[in-house]
């Protein structure tokens, strides 16, 4: 699968690089397709949540987490789209 890419989402974008992240690069895709906000907003939440597994994990900072939370709400609900 080749790695999602988006101007919007470039810090997501950048995670999903390392080939291990294959699950959330596949949902990152699904959010980059969707069309509706409704859509959009629970793939968003998805993300979401394995972004707080992750943080969860230590394999991403707190910081990190709310930045990348961030870019994909700004992102779902139009803001950066």
């Amino acid at each position: 699968m080749p790695t999602p890419n988006h101007p919007a989402l470039p810090l997501c974008s950048q995670f999903v690089a390392h080939p291990a992240r294959y699950l959330f690069a596949g949902w990152l895709n699904e959010i980059l397709m969707q069309q509706s906000l409704e859509h959009r907003s629970d793939a968003a939440h998805r993300l979401k949540g394995m972004l707080s597994a992750y943080m969860e994990m230590d394999v991403i900072s707190a910081d990190q987490y709310r930045a990348m939370a961030n870019e994909l709400h700004a992102f779902a609900f139009g803001a950066t789209a």
